[in-house]
């Protein structure tokens, strides 16, 4: 399979929203990473990210079929470093070297620093990969 990089469309929100949810609920890490929020709370703090100027987002897709998503990263270009709000891949698609691909293409490098606002899967799995890597948690960061 071969995949393409792209800016996200409108219709791919929806998409990017569910995904990140449904995969920090579905971890045995969720309650670290939740506390003792709800998946409404998640959901909430989810559309906050969302609604910033400053939020952005890339998704990868099957050259063949744009409109299916195998990966995507939310992120926010800081002053200084870029902030990884959270980064997915489907899992039959991982260890493809998606995730590495799309973090590259938003300039976060192996000896570089990079702020992690998630405490799930995702963002043990970053701060392993890359050195320089901080965590924030999300609700610190969106005060």
């Amino acid at each position: 399979m071969t995949a393409v990089i792209r800016q996200p469309k409108p219709s791919d929100q929806s998409y990017i929203a569910s995904t990140w949810a449904r995969s920090v609920l579905s971890t045995h890490a969720h309650q670290r990473h939740l506390g003792s929020r709800t998946g409404k709370q998640l959901g909430e703090q989810i559309d906050e990210v969302l609604d910033r100027p400053d939020t952005k987002a890339l998704v990868c897709v099957r050259e063949q079929d744009r409109d299916y998503i195998v990966g995507w990263v939310l992120y926010c270009a800081g002053p200084a470093v870029p902030t990884i709000y959270y980064c997915y891949v489907r899992k039959e698609e991982r260890q493809r070297g998606i995730a590495g691909a799309l973090l590259r293409h938003i300039g976060v490098q192996q000896d570089a620093a990079v702020v992690c606002t998630s405490d799930g899967p995702s963002g043990r799995q970053l701060r392993r990969r890359y050195p320089c890597a901080v965590y924030v948690p999300l609700a610190e960061f969106l005060k």
